[in-house]
């Protein structure tokens, strides 16, 4: 029973450990299926690195009026004592990635991601190749 109960912890820690806290949210299923001609991107708080990895993947249009907004957060820091358990006991995340397209500003899809540590270009590309596996371009 003992070994039974530590393979049973084990798997549920290394699952755990595997598992992606990206959350991903079709809108409009319409405008999801239909292909994206063009896209604005949008940068805010402007980040330079993260602009220009997106850069080398797609060939934006200042013209055009699919949007693609990114945000996103380094340094999140939680003075709450009602978080102080999930400091403790788990990787509280330290900043955030988002993404959403939007055409006419009504948003049809959205990807998010908490992160352990600060943004980078390498999580931008991976947040771009997730889109480009849901949506046609």
């Amino acid at each position: 029973m003992k070994h039974s109960y530590s393979l049973f912890l084990f798997l549920l820690l290394f699952l755990q450990g595997c598992s992606d806290n990206t959350t991903v949210n079709i809108f409009d299923e319409k405008l999801s299926k239909t292909k994206i001609e063009c896209m604005r991107l949008v940068v805010f708080p402007p980040d330079e690195e993260v602009q220009k990895s997106l850069e080398e993947f797609y060939s934006f249009d200042d013209s055009c009026s699919v949007r693609l907004e990114v945000s996103l957060k380094r340094g999140i820091v939680c003075n709450s004592n009602q978080n102080s358990d999930k400091k403790a006991l788990s990787n509280f995340p330290t900043s955030y990635l988002r993404m959403q397209i939007s055409k006419g500003g009504k948003l049809f899809y959205s990807y998010y991601i908490d992160l352990e540590d600060a943004v980078t270009d390498e999580d931008a590309k991976v947040a771009f190749e997730r889109i480009k596996k849901d949506l046609i371009f």
